[in-house]
């Protein structure tokens, strides 16, 4: 980790994308690691979970930034743990298949841990039924959590776009990507009203008066992904190759089906990034996560920021940006109200 930030810091990264996958990639090979080390210590002593007269499958699936390949300073690894369905294990103290993977996950969680709060945490809560659902879940109680009808929230099931197999059995892995894709990818009309909704609860509760969020502002990062999410539910049924996870990948396919013009594509692929760059900055001036506002123009902060993003002294560059690529990003909402695919 240390190598991968020092050499994004010196400017020795090719391309923003490039540090993200960087970090995805080790957080992977990390959890990968994890997840057989804990594996391998609960079935020396309780056998192997078994369904159906053979080894039950397990797939740990990353969400959010990890799902997306898109990992900055400081992001937490929004984790899945799903397998295949519910028997018992081999060895002679044998233990059902539920009780098996939710010690594995409770180990796992142990054996990972964060050196600082904020920075690669295992952030579970996107599991069904959240903190009071079981930490690790088979794939039909997958299914009736999120199929259309059933008790997830609208933004739960927005969620799963970014979901992406990344360790445990690859075929099963795939299964659960195919059945996300039949709950998520419908080609009915995407709950406008109900993201919406919750963009006003965020605003109301997590954003401080008087405060510019680049993560959770109008026109911060979180309306551009969410505007990309819901495009990518809008026409995922009419255009699989919108069902990226990738939220600048999504963006291409988007433009490639015809859904973005060109100048939208490339309007809304700035303002992005610049939001990623800002957030990134955020973190190395602020030395911690959690606080995303940006400070005040004029400030010996703001200076900082500036220099640290690469304006020099032209802070008023920056603030310039700031407000350009923020009103592009609240007028871009406007792509969600139009007509829907049949």
């Amino acid at each position: 980790m240390f190598r991968i930030d020092l050499r994004h810091i010196m400017g020795h990264t090719p391309s923003f994308d490039e540090f993200s996958r960087e970090l995805t990639d080790l957080a992977e090979t990390v959890l990968d690691a994890g997840c057989r080390l804990c594996l391998e210590e609960l079935e020396a002593r309780y056998g192997t979970p078994q369904l159906d007269g053979r080894r039950c499958a397990l797939s740990v699936c990353a969400l959010g930034k990890c799902g997306g390949r898109e990992l900055g300073f400081a992001s937490d690894l929004e984790l899945l743990f799903v397998y295949e369905g519910r028997g018992r294990t081999t060895g002679p103290e044998s233990i059902t298949n539920t009780e098996f993977f939710q010690k594995l996950v409770e180990i796992f969680r142990k054996t990972i841990e964060a050196r600082r709060e904020g920075i690669f945490q295992i952030d579970l809560r996107l599991r069904p039924y959240g903190k009071a659902g079981s930490l690790a879940v088979t794939l039909e109680t997958f299914r009736k959590y999120f199929e259309p009808g059933g008790p997830a929230w609208p933004y739960e099931r927005q969620a799963l776009v970014k979901l992406r197999p990344i360790a445990g059995d690859a075929a099963f892995g795939r299964q659960v990507e195919h059945t996300r894709d039949d709950l998520v990818y419908t080609g009915k009309t995407f709950d406008t009203a109900a993201m919406r909704a919750m963009r006003e609860k965020q605003l109301r509760q997590l954003v401080r008066a008087g405060t510019f969020n680049a993560k959770l502002s109008s026109g911060g990062l979180v309306d551009c992904e969410y505007l990309v999410q819901g495009l990518q539910i809008m026409w995922g049924g009419r255009f699989p190759s919108v069902r990226r996870t990738n939220t600048m990948e999504a963006m291409r396919a988007l433009r490639d089906a015809g859904v973005l013009s060109e100048g939208d594509f490339t309007e809304l692929r700035a303002a992005y990034i610049f939001l990623r760059r800002l957030i990134d900055a955020l973190r190395m001036v602020r030395g911690h996560a959690r606080d995303l506002s940006v400070p005040p123009a004029g400030s010996e902060e703001f200076d900082f920021l500036a220099r640290r993003l690469g304006y020099g002294h032209a802070t008023d560059r920056l603030a310039a940006d700031l407000e350009r690529h923020t009103h592009r990003v609240r007028e871009f909402t406007r792509l969600l109200d139009a007509t829907h695919p049949q």
